[in-house]
């Protein structure tokens, strides 16, 4: 089944868009995120995408109370990430109602936080990999990672990791159209795929979904959203198995 994920990003405690993931350029859509959570459901949305943004920048989560009031209130699973680097922090997000947990900035680390993740809690674990041309970026896209794509591609197969998302972060806010030659590095590696970064059209959906054989099996879509450039309702009949 290929899947489409509305995106709920928060910062300080309203749901924003920014550009390239510069938090200095946002724009803000609601001061209550759970309201847009609600319009994406209401609107058809059968899975939501909900990042903390500055938890990722912070290495811890900050916007609790917001995806708390998300989780309490929508009825379709969420997934949901931003500065969780810890097996006390997937517990609790799980705890409190996440059917997925994303790991960015912890899952690259050198140490055994991935491993033990993934081995505590298998498929509900979700590994995000943002990357700049090819560069890896962590902290919120703020700082490089300091090794490569294929070093982490690496560690995620021998921890065992079943589904990753990868965001194209110099197309991410920009409407500028998905670039499928930045997704060739995680495609036919028995990996789930989930693509973000860029996507502005139906075009760009049917293209992603057309890799399905490859390991594509959904697409997080925000500004596009937000902004009016796609609506929901005209994508969702694209995950429908023909």
């Amino acid at each position: 089944m290929f899947r489409i994920y509305p995106a709920v990003d928060i910062k300080s405690g309203r749901c924003v868009r920014l550009y390239q993931g510069d938090m200095s350029r946002e724009t803000v859509f609601s001061e209550n995120p759970w309201q847009m959570a609600l319009a994406w459901q209401e609107q058809g949305a059968k899975y939501l995408h909900v990042v903390d943004l500055d938890g990722a920048v912070a290495g811890k989560p900050a916007n609790l109370p917001a995806i708390q009031a998300i989780l309490q209130k929508v009825r379709v699973p969420v997934q949901v990430g931003g500065g969780i680097r810890s097996l006390e922090d997937v517990d609790r997000f799980l705890g409190l109602g996440a059917d997925r947990v994303i790991l960015g900035s912890g899952a690259i680390a050198g140490d055994d936080f991935l491993e033990k993740a993934v081995a505590g809690f298998n498929a509900r674990i979700v590994v995000s990999i943002d990357t700049r041309g090819d560069q890896v970026a962590v902290s919120g896209w703020t700082e490089p990672a300091g090794i490569t794509i294929w070093q982490v591609l690496r560690r995620l197969m021998h921890a065992g990791v079943e589904r990753i998302i990868h965001t194209d972060i110099a197309r991410d806010g920009t409407l500028a159209g998905y670039d499928l030659s930045s997704l060739e590095p995680f495609l036919d590696r028995n990996f789930a795929v989930i693509a973000a970064g860029g996507v502005t059209s139906g075009d760009d959906v049917a293209r992603l979904k057309s890799l399905q054989g490859r390991g594509v099996e959904g697409v997080i879509i925000g500004k596009a959203l937000y902004g009016n450039a796609l609506r929901l309702p005209d994508v969702l009949p694209l995950e429908e198995d023909d």
